[in-house]
């Protein structure tokens, strides 16, 4: 009978040749999804026995994750500032950096020259949520708009919203164009209201053709988004310019309203 560690041997291969990145890893964390553990876990537990029950389901992801399918839709999860959050195909997956830039916003908010809780707060282009939640989560006496064009991925982002124990009216859900949505905003006299506004769009692949277009586009986008900061409030934007990178990456950063402005 293969025990843990066998089987975390003969699945590393198999994946390494699919050419999975961080095979081991991927083995490991699909493994601790069908035992119900934790990663760490496993290395106390090397020589136990597995049975047919637990094996079966293994190999069913191991050959999704050697097909391409993301390990965080597998996993159905992913950790984000010391939360969990659902994961699927609904939104898209969480960027690593994303963490960073909130823990950079919360930043602002510690030490003596710590700026006052924000009482308002846009997430644009909210996804899964992952972002405006844990802001909410942060300052639960804050409003929170979390908006979206998707209709699954404001789905997910309720979801999230009563996996962390978010007040249902601690949040505004709002299905629309971003760009029109912030726009309506502003026409509707909301300009220098929010606290923090989070504009994080998704990556783009390369493609020349489009980088004007779409410079053009996060270029508004981000101008609409600085309008709507309070004086003295945070921006969470992919640049304050507006500007894409030839890679079709970009780069997040905070901002106040007032550089924001004036690029």
């Amino acid at each position: 009978m293969k025990t843990v560690l066998d089987t975390i041997r003969t699945g590393t291969p198999y994946l390494e040749k699919a050419g999975i990145d961080n095979p081991r890893l991927n083995m490991e964390h699909l493994l601790a999804k069908v035992l119900n553990c934790r990663r760490m876990q496993l290395y106390m537990d090397f020589d136990r026995p597995l049975s047919e029950a637990e094996l079966a389901p293994l190999r069913d992801l191991v050959k999704r994750r050697r097909d391409g399918e993301p390990l965080q839709h597998l996993l159905g999860s992913v950790e984000f500032m010391g939360r969990d959050f659902l994961c699927d195909a609904r939104a898209l997956i969480p960027r690593p950096e994303t963490e960073e830039l909130v823990e950079k916003i919360l930043a602002r908010f510690r030490g003596p020259d710590a700026l006052p809780p924000p009482a308002a707060i846009l997430d644009m282009g909210t996804g899964s949520g992952i972002i405006g939640l844990s802001l909410a989560a942060a300052f639960p006496d804050a409003q929170v708009v979390l908006a979206d064009l998707s209709t699954d991925a404001l789905s997910l982002a309720r979801d999230n919203a009563a996996l962390n124990a978010v007040p249902a009216s601690a949040c505004e859900f709002v299905e629309a164009d971003v760009l029109d949505f912030m726009r309506d905003r502003l026409a509707a006299g909301a300009a220098g209201t929010y606290d923090i506004v989070v504009l994080d769009p998704p990556k783009l692949a390369p493609n020349r053709d489009a980088l004007p277009k779409a410079a053009g586009r996060y270029r508004r986008l981000n101008e609409a988004a600085a309008r709507l900061v309070a004086p003295g409030g945070l921006l969470l934007s992919c640049s304050c310019s507006g500007a894409m990178t030839q890679s079709g990456a970009f780069p997040g950063l905070v901002a106040d309203a007032a550089a924001a402005s004036a690029e």
